[in-house]
Parts: C-alpha cells; structure tokens; sequence
C-alpha cells in the first residue's frame, strides 16, 4: 500500500519551510518550495522569505547552494562568526543579495530576526503566509510575504509592506539561469527550450531591472553560470498612507 504525497506541506522549527507541488496528475512539473528562517542558525543564510520554483522541466527561481568551506577558511575567510557585520554575509551564497527574497535599503537581513510561518492553507490552491518582520527590523515597520499557487502552471508571490521613516527603498529580488527579456509590465524568461512570464502585477509602471552575477561580486563568491538577480525597486516616496502591496506572479505555458 502506497499513501499518495501531499500537494502542499509545510514544516516548523529553526528553518520553517513550506512546499507546493503539482500532485501526480500535473503535466508542468509545478514545484515551489519557500523558507523562513534566520541566518543565526547553524551553517544558515539570510534568505527568509525566499523560494524555489520549478515548471517544465526548469528550475526558474534557484537556491546558489553552498560552497566549498575549506578554500575559504584557508585564505583566512571567518565563516563562523554571526554577528551582523561578520565576514560570512560578504558572500553572495549566504547573504540576502543572492537570494529570492527582499531586501530593503540595500541592507542585510538583521542576522538573528526570524521568519515565521504564520498561516498555512492546504487546499485546491495552497497558501502560505511568512511574518518577515523581524528580519527587516529598523528598516522596515512589517512585511508579510503570502505565496499562492493559483494554478497549475503559475505562483503568486504578494508582498505586504509598511514602511517606517528609515524605508528608503523596497526590492522584489529573484535569483535565476534564464535568460530575461524586459518587457512591459515584467519580464519573460527562457531556458532550455522553456518559457516563463514574471508579471509585476501591482506596479506595472515600474521597469524590472537584470543585475548579472556571473562573475559574482567577490572573488571568494560561487561562480554560477548565467546567475542574474531580477529586481523590482520601490522608493519609498511612493508608497501612498505608508502601505504597499507589491504582487508577482510567474506564469508558464
């Protein structure tokens, strides 16, 4: 007797997680995987809040991974210390710039402030909102970021967001091998005979911006083939009443 894997899961403790998959009759391969967390934990990242997403056959939205610690514990590189300004959130793999996340001010994750998992839907489409908060704090007043598969090919990403007076500037960030073409209202992007189309649903106006990673920005970071960062910037001037919602969604075919 087999028991059939569930289409949405998610997992508390130091690192929550959650998973949507595309259950065993979806043709598109549909995986998403999201995760809170904070970069204090053992051998952690600041990346809360950020995710994978999978469709066709295509890693769309990627995790860099580890790398090697050895090399850099030999050329005198401190991977252990975890204080804010400590020299393991130089690196693109394990600071919040290499991630599909937020960012805000072009700041770090505050290093011990953990993203929770606070609402969980398991249903025709599964949800999940994380309380980002405390990684933003005194860069931001809350931010809860809401991931929902709204179909069997697409994920919405929505972003809520009140600013503080030390809120400059807000970015959307998704990390990826694809090739991007900007388009207006977002982006498409193609890999592997695929196509993907990020729409910035909420801020159509806004030019999505193509920072390439490859070479990275340190010469101890993890060289990636083809590694971009898409960014979506919001000043914080407009930001109307000091409440935004900033809503992303990737669709295929």
């Amino acid at each position: 007797m087999t028991t059939p894997l569930p289409t949405a899961w998610k997992g508390g403790g130091a690192n929550p997680v959650v998973i949507f998959t595309g259950g065993e009759k979806n043709t598109n391969g549909f995986y998403f995987g999201g995760k809170g967390g904070r970069g204090t934990v053992n051998h952690g990242n600041m990346d809360g809040g950020s995710f994978i997403f999978e469709l066709n056959g295509v890693r769309w939205s990627i995790d860099p991974g580890n790398q090697s610690y050895g090399l850099l514990e030999r050329a005198g590189f401190d991977l252990w210390a975890r204080c804010q300004d400590c020299d393991r959130w130089k690196l693109l793999t394990k600071n919040n710039f290499g991630h599909s996340t937020l960012s805000v001010n072009n700041q770090l994750h505050v290093v011990d402030g953990k993203a929770e998992i606070i609402d969980f839907k398991e249903c025709v489409q599964p949800e999940a909102i994380l309380d980002l908060t405390p990684a933003f704090k005194g860069q931001l007043k809350s931010a809860h970021r809401r991931f929902v598969k709204d179909s069997q090919s697409s994920l919405l990403i929505e972003d809520k967001i009140e600013i503080s007076a030390e809120t400059k500037w807000i970015t959307w960030q998704m990390i990826t091998q694809a090739d991007v073409q900007l388009v207006k209202g977002g982006a498409v992007l193609r890999q592997d005979g695929q196509t993907l189309k990020l729409e910035n649903l909420s801020h159509p106006e806004i030019m999505v911006s193509v920072i390439s990673l490859d070479p990275p920005p340190l010469y101890f970071d993890k060289t990636i083939e083809n590694l971009k960062r898409i960014e979506i910037r919001i000043p914080a001037w407009t930001v109307e009443n000091g409440k935004m919602n900033l809503k992303v969604r990737l669709s295929g075919e």
